[in-house]
């Protein structure tokens, strides 16, 4: 089994990153194989919804989400974090979930599994979780549970 951790914060060694860390390393605990991607210093274009990936289920648009989509197709099993940024998720992790239409068209995303994390200082993780959950539930994929996280700390700049 291989279970994909998704940080979608666009900052490194952020809170989002600690936390899908810690979920990584209990599926390796319980002997599945992890994979880290984040989002943090990669260029990833929002959806154009110009449908040209729908004869062919390739998305067009050349940037960092190519590397993501042989990962999310790869996995058996995908945990999404996301900070909340104005009590949703952020731009980079509503650009991935946008792009990810190629994936519906193909239905590669289909009865995996999904775990969301939303990471905030105070408020906004109710919507956040929400927008990932349904994210999984569009694509087809049962949803794992979700972890509400309320993180205070200094992160490094």
């Amino acid at each position: 089994m291989e279970i994909l951790g998704i940080v979608a914060s666009p900052r490194k060694e952020s809170n989002t990153e600690i936390l899908v860390k810690e979920a990584l390393k209990e599926a390796s605990n319980l002997g599945a194989k992890t994979r880290l991607w984040k989002a943090a210093g990669k260029k990833i274009e929002g959806c154009t919804s110009c449908f040209a990936c729908i004869p062919s289920g390739v998305c067009p648009i050349d940037d960092d989400m190519k590397e993501l989509y042989p990962l999310l197709k790869q996995a058996d099993g995908i945990i999404f974090g996301s900070p909340v940024y104005f009590w949703n998720v952020t731009a980079q992790a509503k650009a991935i979930i946008d792009r990810t239409f190629c994936l519906w068209i193909t239905k590669d995303l289909q009865r995996k599994v999904g775990g969301s994390i939303a990471c905030t200082w105070t408020r906004g993780t109710t919507t956040a979780l929400q927008a990932i959950n349904t994210f999984f539930s569009i694509q087809g994929m049962y949803t794992g549970g979700s972890f509400d996280v309320t993180a205070w700390g200094i992160v490094k700049q």
